[in-house]
């Protein structure tokens, strides 16, 4: 029987449901020790995955009792940094970090700075690279399918830090992680609104501009449709790629489109949660590989560190009224600086967060995001 990876949990919200579901599935660890600051959702977690854990409601304590080899930080975005850099000097082989990397580009750079006196592997939970749509968007743009790639396009919401990260990640992949080399953009912050506990906009538009001549568009709450896919237009036909399905139009395909839902390597299309259970499983499978030395992970820090790169820099071209270049200069958040500098103003005072559901007790905010570990 092949070795299973000793791992363990810091925050046990919903995202970290799918972290240990995704170990487990994967067949490669076994999960032993949780944290959190309430028993209950430790106990709640334990139940639903069948598991039986050691619980802490001290991350440091569970960091020097347990000789994790795999560590999942799932906190709010300001504590991925702080715990994220205490993991790393547990020692343990690898540490797998929720997105978006951290509140700030100067944080994220210390996060690999302490991986790398570490020799700590460091992954950043950009799932959606595993989903098979995604791998087969990436290897038609490749073979030239669709000609050269011109514009890809998307829909998204919930904050830039949120479901954008994610969009950006997948731009990048898409293109066979070209390097993002300029972006502008707008943003409107009309209203006090915090997502975990981050300030973020309340809409925004962006351009992305890549080395290969494509360019991304990236309209964030702007309307009511808002999703996890895009359309790529290419010289020689289009994509229109989601999480569960993806069509193409080419000459191939005799002007009319053909769709495809590929299966995982862990799960198939269409069964329950596909798209989480899939790429979560997947994630921690290819994480396993990375540790014993069969081939890189798609989900490394550099490329984690690019995705907030670019959506700081949305946030930074605003703030300046410029095309940015990258690689951008500004490490800390430049939303936070505009907020701060009075460049934008709250018209609509009272601050409000869109996850307050997450939360436990009588808790509409999490006061202290480096010790609340809940997402």
């Amino acid at each position: 029987m092949s070795k299973k990876y000793r791992a363990g949990i810091i925050g046990c919200g919903h995202i970290s449901q799918r972290h240990v579901g995704g170990y487990l599935a994967s067949e490669r660890f076994e999960v032993v020790a949780l944290s959190d600051l309430h028993e209950t959702a430790m106990s709640e977690m334990d139940q639903l995955h069948n598991i039986s854990t050691n619980h802490y409601t001290d991350i440091r304590e569970m960091l020097d009792k347990e000789s994790l080899e795999v560590i999942s930080v799932c906190t709010w975005h300001a504590g991925h940094a702080m715990w994220t850099i205490a993991a790393a000097a547990a020692n343990p082989t690898a540490i797998i970090c929720e997105k978006p990397m951290a509140d700030t580009i100067g944080r994220a750079e210390e996060m690999m700075t302490a991986c790398d006196r570490n020799n700590v592997k460091l992954v950043i939970g950009h799932q959606r690279r595993f989903l098979p749509t995604y791998e087969l968007a990436r290897k038609f743009i490749a073979d030239g399918a669709i000609g050269n790639v011109e514009i890809l396009a998307a829909y998204t919401g919930h904050g830039l830090p949120n479901w954008t990260t994610h969009l950006a990640d997948l731009f990048r992949f898409m293109l066979s992680d070209d390097e993002c080399t300029w972006v502008m953009g707008a943003v409107e912050r009309q209203t006090d609104r915090y997502e975990r506990n981050t300030r973020i906009e309340d809409r925004a538009i962006a351009t992305f501009g890549f080395e290969c001549g494509a360019q991304g568009l990236v309209f964030s709450d702007m309307t009511s449709h808002k999703d996890q896919g895009a359309k790529v237009y290419g010289s020689e036909g289009m994509l229109n790629v989601g999480e569960k399905e993806i069509k193409i139009l080419n000459k191939d395909t005799k002007g009319t489109w053909k769709t495809y839902s590929p299966d995982g390597k862990f799960f198939k299309h269409g069964e329950h949660d596909f798209e989480y259970v899939e790429s979560f499983a997947h994630q921690a499978d290819e994480l396993a590989d990375w540790i014993e030395g069969k081939g890189d992970h798609r989900g490394q820090a550099i490329n984690g560190y690019k995705a907030l790169e670019m959506i700081h820099s949305i946030y930074e071209s605003a703030r300046c009224h410029e095309k940015v270049l990258l690689p951008l200069e500004t490490r800390k958040n430049p939303l936070e600086l505009m907020i701060d500098s009075g460049h934008i103003a709250v018209t609509r005072p009272g601050r409000y967060e869109t996850r307050a559901k997450r939360l436990r007790g009588e808790e509409m905010s999490s006061d202290d995001p480096n010790t609340n570990p809940i997402i």
